[in-house]
């Protein structure tokens, strides 16, 4: 191969690579593990685990984990006390940052601009648009967005209520470890909301969800 062909892939490959790091930028990791502790992904539900991973990476200023902040603070999540005013003037600051990363391919970034637009957090309340960020984040397998899409089509909230198609996203969040969608399957398959009635399957999922720690799901177990 003459050495000027070898320069010129050479080059290429150096831009694509640069890219590509331009379009993806990188999740904090602490931000990550957090949300695996979080939704049970992790093994177990642990919210102060969680928190002070968030509060780490925000200290930081990693501009997703502070939206995460305002997210908890909006409905009282990760032991944070609710509070929607702070929430809201904290993403104030932050959503258009948010948006900039979501540009960029940060398909956390997208999963938060589909909580933005839900929670009204730094824009106007718009299930409809929170529906469709939420779509392309679970496009890409983020569990917390497929989670939500369930929630969305179970309460007809930016979409046509479906419980069939809660039903499916809820199950592709469960089996990746997330214990409330494990919950919610508990839940559709004892009542046979989107399903036929199977106590076994509802045991099972409660059984799941109940292993992560979530107390919800135990108490469904003790009563049986």
């Amino acid at each position: 191969m003459p050495p000027y062909v070898a320069r010129t892939i050479i080059l290429t490959l150096l831009v694509l690579t640069t890219s590509l790091a331009v379009a993806q930028p990188l999740v904090d990791a602490r931000l990550l593990e957090a949300i695996g502790w979080y939704t049970g992904v992790a093994g177990r539900v642990d919210d102060p685990k969680a928190r002070a991973l968030v509060d780490a990476a925000a200290g930081d200023g990693d501009v997703l984990a502070r939206m995460w902040v305002a997210r908890a603070l909006s409905r009282g999540r990760l032991g944070y006390p609710r509070d929607e005013a702070k929430a809201r003037a904290m993403a104030d600051l932050l959503v258009d940052a948010v948006r900039r990363q979501a540009g960029q391919g940060s398909i956390e970034a997208v999963f938060l601009m589909g909580t933005a637009y839900d929670e009204a957090l730094g824009v106007a309340e718009d299930p409809a648009a929170a529906f469709t960020w939420f779509q392309k984040a679970a496009a890409d397998g983020h569990t917390l967005a497929e989670h939500n899409l369930g929630n969305a089509y179970a309460a007809g909230r930016g979409v046509a209520k479906d419980d069939a198609a809660a039903i499916t996203w809820w199950t592709k969040a469960a089996l990746k470890g997330d214990a409330v969608p494990q919950l919610r399957l508990g839940e559709a398959y004892e009542q046979g909301k989107g399903v036929a009635v199977d106590l076994t399957a509802a045991r099972r999922w409660y059984a799941a969800a109940a292993a992560r720690g979530n107390a919800a799901a135990l108490q469904r177990l003790g009563g049986r």
